[in-house]
């Protein structure tokens, strides 16, 4: 049975494949040869990011920006990289307009399967366990029904539709769903 953990050495051979097939830790930045090559050949150095990552992030438009604590967390079964979701403990003004508290992504393979719900749902019991948000954000492009499905299945009530800050014509959802 699937389940959510700390990304761990025993799931990177699958990780690499699931890079291969097309999964992407960003929506914004799909993966090249190179960056799977990368990981690939350090799988050590990848996740030491992963756990320790650094304090700034590269924005889509090429600034730094400040990275905010999270959790993040892989779906696996066995030692089969499924997905991944992460929770920020806090906004910035940045995330706030776009990004939000949680993301979550599952490899192509696996997809159509309910593990995109069933991360969020896991994610979600986190947060309630685990952080002191009465809420959390989530964003999702219109063009997603998938996700939409997600979120709204996970009690996610549409805030309002706004302007992609990065990509020109694209809108995207804003979500909130209550912890507590």
């Amino acid at each position: 049975m699937p389940r959510l953990v700390r990304p761990a050495a025993a799931y990177m051979a699958s990780f690499v494949e699931a890079m291969a097939e097309g999964y992407s830790r960003d929506t914004l930045r799909p993966e090249t040869p190179e960056t799977i090559a990368a990981v690939a050949a350090d799988p050590a150095w990848f996740l030491g990011q992963l756990l320790e990552p650094p304090t700034t992030v590269v924005l889509p438009d090429g600034t730094l920006g400040e990275r905010v604590p999270e959790t993040l967390l892989w779906y696996v079964e066995g030692d089969a990289f499924l997905g991944s979701v992460s929770v920020r403990h806090r906004l910035t003004a940045i995330l706030e307009q776009w990004g939000g508290h949680i993301g979550y992504a599952v490899r192509p393979a696996a997809r159509g399967r309910g593990y995109a719900s069933a991360m969020l749902a896991g994610m979600l019991d986190h947060c309630r366990a685990n952080l002191r948000l009465e809420r959390v954000m989530l964003t999702v492009n219109t063009n997603n029904p998938a996700s939409i499905r997600v979120i709204e299945k996970n009690g996610g009530v549409l805030g309002d539709t706004v302007p992609h800050p990065w990509v020109e014509g694209d809108e995207g959802r804003r979500y909130w769903i209550a912890l507590r």
